[in-house]
């Protein structure tokens, strides 16, 4: 069976140091046998989006995402979610012709992309979204729990401790290259304060001992995220270095960017038992 989660992939794209793309050589094995050479291609054209922005070529990228089954199965779409939301509220303008392409797609293809674009709460988006036949699709309910027949998500509102939070933010970071994707990243690190509730609730009964362990997973993947994508673009290291000089995060958060940029400039951020800079 050819399924494979793209967030895997994208994260490995980000765990790769100093590429331009992603090549088949750099995948461990058990991926590189189940990803084609088009979905390779395709992920490392949303990848690097944000470097060189081609607005006119992502009707084509969504045609072939969609050939290449991409774009079917709603739990691989938070990358997709944050990466189109962000490409369709960027370029407002183009919304009108670009739905001639969704239309045309599969119709669970069809689906999962109009929820980026409810997702973009463009004024553009929310008139196409009028149409009887795209409500059909959209309304109800649906596999990210969004309540699609109300106000559009908020993007930087969508709370930290939402399943495809952090999908969704390198998928909008992707596409934009700004910094508030980011910033929501590194709000996770205040989660910080769970480590260890998986071992002392290895099999959480209550719901308040199921979101501590929880939070300990987001915290670790928030780490691992970080650090995969500050190896590869040095965008990130940037914005992670500004968010650290800013000092307006949390004192956990502090202490573990602090630890996250130490491995990438030693001198300038050596961690010490103070923690102090």
């Amino acid at each position: 069976m050819k399924k494979i989660l793209i967030s895997l992939v994208i994260v490995f794209v980000m765990a790769s140091p100093s590429v331009a793309q992603l090549t088949r050589d750099q995948l461990p094995p058990e991926i590189s046998s189940q990803i084609s050479n088009e979905q390779l291609e395709l992920t490392n054209w949303m990848m690097f989006y944000y470097k060189k922005p081609v607005p006119n070529e992502f009707p084509n990228w969504l045609k072939r995402a969609s050939a290449a089954g991409m774009l079917k199965e709603p739990a691989r779409q938070f990358p997709f979610l944050g990466f189109e939301a962000t490409v369709f509220a960027m370029n407002e303008d183009k919304i009108s012709l670009w739905i001639k392409t969704i239309d045309a797609l599969p119709e669970k293809d069809q689906n999962n992309v109009l929820m980026a674009l409810w997702l973009s709460g463009t004024k553009s988006s929310q008139e196409v979204l009028l149409d009887k036949s795209r409500q059909r699709l959209i309304h109800g309910q649906n596999y990210f729990n969004f309540q699609t027949d109300a106000t559009p998500l908020i993007l930087d509102d969508i709370i930290n401790t939402y399943g495809g939070f952090l999908d969704i933010q390198w998928g909008r970071f992707s596409a934009s290259g700004d910094d508030k994707p980011i910033r929501n990243i590194v709000s996770v690190l205040e989660f910080a304060q769970f480590i260890g509730s998986r071992k002392k609730f290895p099999n959480p009964n209550t719901d308040e001992e199921k979101q501590v362990v929880l939070k300990e997973i987001y915290f670790h993947s928030a780490v691992w995220s970080l650090r995969s994508n500050c190896k590869t673009h040095p965008r990130v290291l940037e914005i992670c270095e500004k968010i650290y000089r800013e000092e307006n995060i949390g004192h956990l958060s502090q202490i573990v960017l602090q630890s996250i940029l130490s491995e990438f400039k030693p001198e300038k951020y050596k961690v010490t038992k103070t923690s102090n800079k």
